[in-house]
């Protein structure tokens, strides 16, 4: 008998125990043992759920989690501080951890794999990036094979539901928010997500197993969508392109860049075919060439069928060991350059223009809001004429054509 303590019933917590039990003979049929779930912490024992459990499942004593019957802890949980000191404890008490919390393993993932070494346990978290779609184990292995020279991808399926929503329906940002809120794609507060936080998690996980270097969160330079109008989605289909939120890391000779940004792409190119929900990442090895992967990047069975095949990974023994790499790379963010599509508001004073033009290849429009498509430049560089014209991030808004 395999033992699970969950952390957690919400949406994702319910997914795990609707799989196990519907899937429990063809588990024993492989694993040649039961999978049952022995103790379930949540806060509030007494609330009314959507799903029945067996009596004295629910606890709400963590100490009832390292009971000797549970073997593999599975934590679901949004919180972050209370659930890493958890995480750590049971690590510490010889149970194997399994998480789909991108904010634990991006805030803590140096010292969560140390720690899952040490005491001989398994460390693993394929839901924290992907949701649904399997990508970090394929990495994983491929990295033993290749060098991983970049990664990149749609990473946030709120993000992606509103730009696509904002493109075929030609509607305002807010109201795809909160239409996108209603039908529970996105949070009552959704800065994480559409400030391109919860993005530059997954890509410090993605990035630095890729690249095999620490590149922390503090490495990644940020740029969301929370500023993007109807105004901006018009001048970019004239372009006969789209936007998305993509997140990229690259290896520069001994350094890296790193960034999450919007990123215009041509209605033909790959990322544009990505659209509502979905999520996609792909990552390019010198040997293997560019791998993509699609799918489901969220929701309760996706993430919970992420949740469960690390599980069997674990019971069968499967898993690698996280090689998180001890290369040094320098951050080389300073390099990044492209073009850009630049939307400010009509700023007082005679020199705008002038300022602009140091920049601009083409201005793209000019009366309620001005735009440029920027010549090939430094994304320091335009950072730099921003601070010159004296605008702060929500008074402008910035993307860059995807090359």
């Amino acid at each position: 008998m395999i033992g699970i303590g969950l952390l957690g019933l919400g949406t994702v917590g319910q997914g795990v125990v609707e799989i196990l039990e519907e899937r429990r003979d063809a588990l024993k049929s492989l694993l040649k043992e039961d999978v049952s779930i022995k103790k379930i912490l949540v806060r509030d024992i007494h609330k009314k759920r959507n799903i029945k459990v067996s009596e004295g499942i629910l606890t709400d004593d963590f100490q009832d989690i390292l009971d000797e019957e549970v073997d593999i802890v599975i934590e679901v949980t949004s919180d972050l501080e209370q659930s890493y000191r958890y995480i750590v404890e049971a690590m510490n008490k010889g149970k194997h951890i399994v998480t789909a919390n991108k904010a634990i393993v991006s805030k803590y993932f140096e010292e969560l794999n140390e720690l899952s070494i040490k005491n001989g346990v398994g460390f693993l978290y394929e839901a924290s990036v992907g949701g649904g779609i399997p990508v970090l184990k394929p990495l994983k292995e491929q990295i033993v094979l290749n060098d991983i020279d970049e990664v990149q991808g749609i990473l946030n399926g709120t993000c992606n539901y509103i730009l696509t929503n904002m493109f075929e329906r030609d509607l305002d940002y807010d109201e795809v928010l909160r239409t996108a809120q209603e039908l529970g794609y996105a949070e009552a507060d959704p800065s994480a997500d559409v400030q391109g936080h919860d993005t530059l998690r997954k890509l410090r996980i993605l990035a630095t197993l890729g690249l095999q270097g620490k590149i922390t969160e503090e490495d990644i330079l940020l740029e969301g969508i929370d500023n993007i109008n109807a105004f901006d989605i018009a001048q970019i289909k004239r372009l006969d392109s789209t936007i998305k939120l993509i997140g990229e890391a690259k290896r520069r000779g001994d350094g890296f860049t790193a960034v999450v940004q919007p990123m215009i792409i041509k209605n033909d190119s790959y990322f544009a075919s990505v659209n509502g929900a979905f999520n996609s990442v792909a990552f390019k090895g010198n040997n293997v060439g560019e791998l993509k992967f699609y799918g489901s990047g969220a929701g309760k069975l996706p993430t919970a069928n992420a949740i469960l095949s690390d599980v069997i990974d674990i019971i069968m023994d499967s898993h690698r060991e996280n090689s998180l790499g001890d290369d040094v790379l320098s951050n080389e963010n300073h390099m990044i350059h492209g073009q850009y599509y630049l939307r400010i508001s009509p700023v007082a004073g005679e020199g705008v223009p002038n300022i602009l033009s140091e920049i601009s290849e083409e201005i793209l429009a000019q009366g309620e809001y001005i735009s440029i498509k920027t010549k090939a430049t430094g994304l320091y560089k335009i950072y730099d004429v921003l601070r010159e014209l004296g605008l702060s991030k929500d008074e402008y808004f910035l993307a860059r054509f995807f090359d």
